[in-house]
């Protein structure tokens, strides 16, 4: 006689707890990404005036990070979105006391209003910028002269969804998290594709007002076309008090030629509010691209004040996952 099994009600009632428990996990688990950059230069900078370089020869880890963002579905319709990044600076002898500092770092909500998050952000003024800077994150970086570009704690960030090609952001510190203790905002409208992905063009019209100190306007554009890519940026900007003012420019074009990228940059600024005096800084460079992870890359860059220069030549290699 054979005797069929029955499951003992008490394992039914466990496998029954472990299946719903997993359901549930993965039905409100959130979707994230593990992600970052490594990088190492070699430089050799003359008198170590520049941004991001000391004088004689280094070898550096410039903006290396990793960060963890995704999003977790409250309904249908809405989402809580997060991002956490942190620069890594261990890599650095110099910096092992302190190996890390904060990058973007937010929460908020993603829906059919758009998107708004809480926290250290770039300021929209900053994200105007685009594909407009050719050295990003180098000596280079426009940033070496161009004030407003920022990130600070402590603000909110609205981007609203995309109408017809064109895109509003916003970001706004409130007087008490201010540190000229004036509240402040930044207002970006983009036009275009920001990331020069899915169209060939970007146009940005941005402005700045007691963020960080400074009121500014900026205009930047980028533009594609078969190989080449060609960028712009006119920005008027004025000191808080009013004490200092002026124009700054920033023109950049690059050419691709399979895995070569040659490139090259020039930016001025004359408002004195990065540096004491008129500044004009001209690069050159050229990329290699192994794939759209891994990239080489040799640079050239002058900076030239009115009463000190510095230069810089540097080799590279950068790894992004």
């Amino acid at each position: 006689m054979i005797t069929k099994y029955k499951p003992h009600k008490t394992a039914l009632t466990i496998f029954t707890a472990l299946t719903t428990t997993t359901a549930t996990h993965q039905a409100y688990g959130a979707d994230y990404d593990i992600y970052g950059k490594a990088e190492v230069q070699i430089a050799k900078t003359d008198t170590g005036t520049m941004r991001y370089a000391q004088e004689g020869t280094q070898i550096d880890a410039p903006f290396s990070r990793i960060g963890v963002k995704g999003s977790h579905k409250l309904s249908e319709s809405l989402s809580a979105i997060f991002k956490y990044e942190v620069q890594v600076k261990g890599f650095e002898h110099d910096n092992t006391s302190e190996p890390f500092s904060a990058r973007n770092t937010y929460l908020g909500l993603r829906g059919s209003f758009g998107q708004v998050v809480f926290g250290r952000n770039d300021t929209r003024f900053k994200y105007s910028e685009g594909k407009v800077d050719n050295f990003n994150e180098t000596q280079a970086d426009i940033a070496q002269l161009l004030p407003g570009q920022d990130r600070l704690g402590d603000t909110l960030t609205y981007t609203s969804k995309s109408f017809s090609g064109a895109q509003l952001s916003f970001t706004y510190a409130p007087k008490d998290d201010s540190a000229n203790n004036e509240a402040g905002y930044a207002a970006t409208l983009i036009y275009g594709d920001r990331g020069l992905k899915n169209k060939s063009y970007y146009v940005a019209i941005s402005h700045v007002d007691s963020l960080n100190n400074i009121n500014a306007t900026r205009i930047a554009g980028v533009i594609k076309q078969a190989q080449w890519q060609f960028g712009a940026i006119y920005q008027r900007s004025e000191s808080l008090d009013g004490s200092k003012s002026g124009n700054g420019y920033v023109l950049s074009a690059s050419y691709k030629m399979g895995q070569w990228a040659p490139k090259v940059q020039f930016a001025s600024d004359d408002s004195q509010l990065r540096h004491a005096t008129d500044g004009s800084q001209w690069t050159s460079g050229v990329d290699y691209v192994f794939d759209k992870q891994t990239t080489a890359y040799l640079l050239y860059t002058n900076l030239d004040l009115d009463q000190q220069s510095d230069s810089s030549l540097a080799l590279g290699l950068k790894y992004k996952f």
